[in-house]
């Protein structure tokens, strides 16, 4: 079964499966009725040694193999540890040991999973072997370089491919690898990692010389917690744990009986399926084509950019990896689970990392490909059914996506979702972040204008998408600065949308003086400031409210002031001694509640307010003490320290342009809600995710609420800051819940709110994912 819970579809079964009926039933089984240990020689454990040989012989049954080259272990990671230690150890033997020199060497593809690299370089320094490890690598398609195998092998001791790659699909030809492995004057021991394969493609081991062979259950559709390793006969064995000599000594410890059982009766039916039986639990590879067919479809059809990162007819037909221009993994991840799919991304992302996925930088994927990969899987067990209830998912996620301007192929569409609504129109401060670099827009929704301030390259594409969606009229592209991390993306800008260059200074203010910009808008008034200092032609750009334009309501300050932090001053374009003026200009026009708009957000902060900052930032309070004149050799020497602490500094191999003092709230404080006292109360709820999230999702009543609540996507958190820091009465006083899918973006949020005054902001604790986790556990 794919799906699980209410209305979801499990498309990550690469990941993990979910389990067979019949594997629950035997587990259970070998619990309540045979639940005797194997090494027992009554009745009772004669029974339970009948369950673990018959899962062996299914085992055999399935890869072509003798029953006593085959070892069950807790999963494939310890079938690899062991395989690997087996190998090694041979090597360490003195008389081998002699003979191992630099020129010997250890083959592994640079796509292979981690498991594998990791313990080689573990138990090559446990048993202090001094053999290098040499990288195959593959070509774009994700396939072994043969001629690069062939220069190696002569000098190779122990090899490591994959069968099938967990992240592509891709399928490794086997029989190549071996003839030209074979063909040298010493053997060549091989390790295969078929966690992927089993089930999948065909494996004849009485037709390989594949020495060790590492395979794990919870892929396919049985319990996590019990694999098994081939071990050919004849290759050196070593065990990774000893005691009662269990498993023929290769791994002892009483067998995990419930496992291995849940597991052989899915080895039964691939035995039976491979015989030719037909299986009703599990579909035929002319099915899973034609699944595969039928999601491709619906992927093409919401994503018309989207492309495929393996060929198909090298790649089993259960995995999809493919990427769509202009939207990251992150994001599609989002949208996917908001439409019911499961989903994992190509690259692993989070508010303090960014590292892309090894196996696609392996095959030279182009950055976006890289930033954009997402991972489609199932199983051999998945049914039609859940197929065509995943194809329409993917349909109402591309749909969502066009309708909030994210998909690139952006057409309004009169469908479910309103065309435009008024929840929908795109207005104020828009935040596109990058790596912590911000890209901000300006957008009056009345008179359709808008302003870009800083964008970055990375955020051209999605920049342009919104303004042909929305038709909006670009009145001006802006930096605050010249980017000591990046070039200005400024005139790409202007060429994406076919307009002509307007300005009239480098940073691009289209005005001949500094008085207000040309910006027709039925809500503000926006003005430049000279601030040098980060760099010397660093300027501020001031926002007044129309209704009252003595004092800017936000700004956005480029990296002069940072959210905990100031810019630095130590570039060759730097001075310090305008940073010194320019503080105290700012502070002469700035006004307490005025909402900081940075060019780079280094902790998740989104903005900050002039007032906070002066309150907790050291270097700010001794510049702005009444009683004590900070004179500016004082303030250069303290800043200097501060500048020299960041010079070592880098986020995600970029330039840190200023010093952050990460804003934490201590565990015990953290503003979190639980679920059962966000019914108890009155909260005035906000949807935090992005649009297209919100639209899809439609289990609202996991959370207790019958009806949508407000949605203020991340994106646009900068006007809830507008709107609280100014008194908005729609807030006033309230207690205010924040949601999301997991509870991770609803937290930074809080705390961010939390750090700038507002106490009556919470995160619901685990987001939706938790509430639906609890909703299901009180059905039962």
């Amino acid at each position: 079964m794919v799906t699980y819970g209410q209305n979801r579809i499990y498309f990550d079964c690469n990941a993990t499966t979910p389990i067979l009926e019949e594997s629950c039933k035997a587990a259970i089984c070998s619990m309540q009725r045979v639940y005797g240990n194997p090494s027992s020689t009554h009745m009772a454990g004669a029974e339970a040694k009948l369950i673990l040989e018959r899962s062996r012989q299914f085992a055999s049954d399935v890869l072509n193999a003798n029953p006593n080259e085959i070892f069950f272990t807790s999963g494939a990671t310890e079938a690899i540890q062991i395989g690997i230690l087996s190998c090694l150890q041979s090597f360490a033997d003195s008389s081998i040991k002699k003979e191992l020199n630099n020129s010997k060497k250890i083959l592994v593809a640079s796509t292979e999973h981690k498991a594998v690299s990791s313990a080689l370089e573990h138990w090559l320094k446990v048993l202090k072997l001094n053999i290098p490890i040499v990288v195959l690598e593959v070509n774009t398609d994700g396939i072994i370089k043969y001629e690069q195998l062939s220069e190696h092998a002569k000098d190779t001791l122990l090899l490591c491919t994959m069968a099938v790659n967990n992240e592509t699909g891709v399928i490794q030809n086997l029989k190549k690898i071996e003839r030209i492995i074979r063909k040298q004057k010493h053997h060549i021991y091989w390790l295969v990692d078929c966690v992927q394969a089993l089930g999948k493609i065909d494996l004849d081991f009485k037709n390989f010389s594949i020495d060790y062979a590492s395979f794990s259950a919870h892929k396919i559709h049985a319990p996590k917690g019990i694999g098994f390793l081939y071990l050919r006969d004849g290759a050196p064995r070593c065990p990774l744990i000893v005691g009662g000599g269990q498993e023929q000594g290769i791994r002892s410890g009483t067998e995990n009986l419930p496992g291995i059982a849940a597991l052989g009766v899915v080895l039964e039916m691939l035995s039976g399926r491979k015989k030719g039986v037909p299986v009703q639990a599990l579909r035929t590879e002319k099915e899973l084509e034609s699944f595969r067919a039928i999601l491709v479809n619906a992927l093409k059809k919401a994503f018309p950019t989207i492309e495929f990162n393996s060929d198909f007819k090298d790649s089993v037909s259960t995995t999809l990896n493919f990427s769509i221009f202009g939207i990251s993994s992150k994001e599609l991840m989002n949208v996917f689970d908001a439409a019911g799919i499961s989903v994992s991304g190509g690259s692993a992302c989070n508010s303090k990392s960014v590292s892309h996925s090894h196996v696609l930088i392996a095959m030279k994927l182009p950055e976006w490909k890289l930033a954009s990969a997402i991972r489609l899987s199932f199983g051999f067990a998945t049914k039609k059914e859940e197929i065509l209830a995943g194809a329409e998912a993917i349909l109402s996620a591309g749909k969502a996506l066009r309708n909030t301007c994210l998909n690139l192929s952006c057409n309004i569409e009169n469908n479910s979702y309103e065309s435009i609504s008024p929840e929908d129109e795109i207005h104020g401060v828009i935040q596109i972040d990058y790596q912590n670099a911000n890209s901000w827009l300006l957008i009056d929704k009345n008179e359709k204008n808008c302003i870009i301030i800083d964008p970055t390259y990375e955020s051209i594409d999605r920049i342009v998408n919104i303004i042909k969606c929305r038709n909006f009229n670009v009145c001006a592209v802006l930096d605050t600065h010249s980017h000591a991390d990046h070039e200005s993306a400024r005139k790409n800008i202007f060429l994406a949308l076919n307009l002509p260059d307007n300005s009239k200074d480098p940073l691009g203010w289209p005005n001949e003086s500094d008085e207000f910009l040309n910006f027709s808008s039925h809500y503000w008034k926006i003005k430049k400031l000279k601030t040098p200092g980060h760099t010397l032609d660093s300027v501020t750009y001031l926002v007044y409210n129309l209704s009252d334009q003595n004092e800017p309501i936000f700004a956005f300050v480029g990296d002069t002031i940072l959210s905990g932090g100031l810019g630095r001053t130590d570039f060759g374009v730097s001075g310090i001694k305008h940073f010194y003026t320019t503080l105290q200009t700012l502070d002469k026009v700035l006004a307490e509640k005025t909402i900081l708009c940075s060019a780079h957000d280094y902790n998740s902060s989104f903005a900050t307010v002039w007032g906070v900052e002066k309150k907790n930032n050291q270097l700010l309070q001794k510049v702005f003490n009444p009683y004590c004149i900070f004179s500016f050799e004082e303030f250069s020497s303290e800043k200097k320290i501060l500048d020299s602490q960041i010079t070592s500094q880098n986020q995600h191999g970029q330039i840190v342009c200023g010093l952050i003092n990460t804003y934490e709230i201590k565990d015990t404080n953290l503003p979190i809600l639980d679920h059962a006292k966000l019914l108890a109360d009155n909260y005035f709820v906000i949807d935090i995710r992005e649009r297209a999230e919100s639209l899809l999702f439609k289990d609202w009543n996991f959370i207790g609420l019958e009806v949508r609540p407000t949605n203020i996507p991340k994106s646009q958190i900068v006007n809830l800051i507008i709107n609280l820091v100014h008194g908005e009465n729609e807030y006033n006083n309230k207690k205010i819940a924040l949601v999301c899918s997991t509870g991770n973006r609803s937290l930074f949020i809080a705390k961010s709110l939390r750090r700038i005054g507002f106490k009556l902001v919470w995160s619901l604790n685990g987001g939706f994912a938790f509430s639906r986790l609890k909703h299901d556990e009180q059905d039962k």
